[in-house]
């Protein structure tokens, strides 16, 4: 059984009709299954063609690596077999969700490393994200917000937004909490979509290892998708990036 939709301030359809080419940015693998596994199944249900879009491996994940490692020190080996195992993993989650792996396209960026390569004046960033909107050019582009409290996701909000005028954009927040008054969109899922989503979830093995409760949690009877932020994303002030990091660390630790 489907669950339901419901509109938010803006103007948007009620239905999966206007979204039969849905681009989802995800700057790590795993964003995908826990922002949008039940819009991905729904567009999915209807009949749409999905993409998604890793920006990084995550690759720089040291924690679960020393765990699995059992060792301090990680090596740049060790993180390009992180990075090629959890790009294995988001290709199980997607095939979960009824996502073949040729729609699945990753552009292997410095995963911790967005923000640093913005302040810097590259944009190698921006225009891959440019050419990949293009040449999909899908009728929904899902984007992380720049509310979001994880570096990565704000910088790949800024650049996404910066070449995605005149499409139907919407974003989605992980860490912290979403723009107040800013809903586009909230998808009620069914309990079947749930499992899914949560099965998905659980294809991310490398995640679960120290946080399975929290990457579970994520397995919500809701996801919620706000406005488009053309007026607000942009490159962060030192100070606010290491506000926001801050309160990164203590979301992940407290949840």
């Amino acid at each position: 059984m489907t669950g339901e939709w419901a509109v938010g301030s803006g103007e948007w359809e009620t239905s999966v009709d206007g979204f039969e080419r849905t681009l989802i940015i995800a700057p790590h693998p795993d964003d995908e299954s826990i922002a949008a596994a039940g819009l991905i199944q729904r567009a999915i249900a209807a009949g749409g063609d999905v993409r998604v879009v890793f920006v990084t491996d995550g690759e720089n994940n040291p924690w679960p690596l020393r765990f699995l490692k059992k060792k301090p020190w990680i090596s740049d080996a060790d993180r390009a077999e992180w990075g090629a195992l959890r790009r294995m993993e988001s290709l199980r989650s997607l095939a979960a969700l009824g996502v073949p792996p040729s729609s699945a396209f990753f552009l292997g960026y410095p995963d911790t490393g967005l923000m640093r390569m913005a302040r810097a004046g590259d944009f190698r960033v921006r225009h891959t994200l440019a050419a990949a909107i293009d040449d999909f050019a899908p009728s929904l582009l899902v984007l992380p917000s720049s509310f979001d409290l994880h570096a990565d996701h704000r910088a790949i909000s800024w650049q996404a937004h910066a070449v995605s005028s005149g499409r139907k954009v919407a974003t989605y927040v992980i860490h912290g909490h979403a723009p107040h008054g800013g809903l586009a969109f909230r998808l009620d899922l069914s309990a079947a979509e749930i499992e899914r989503k949560r099965a998905a979830i659980e294809c991310h093995q490398s995640q679960l290892i120290l946080s399975r409760r929290r990457f579970l949690s994520y397995a919500k009877p809701v996801e919620e998708f706000y406005e488009a932020e053309f007026d607000v994303a942009g490159l962060d002030s030192r100070m606010h990036e290491w506000g926001c990091s801050l309160k990164h660390s203590l979301h992940v630790v407290t949840h």
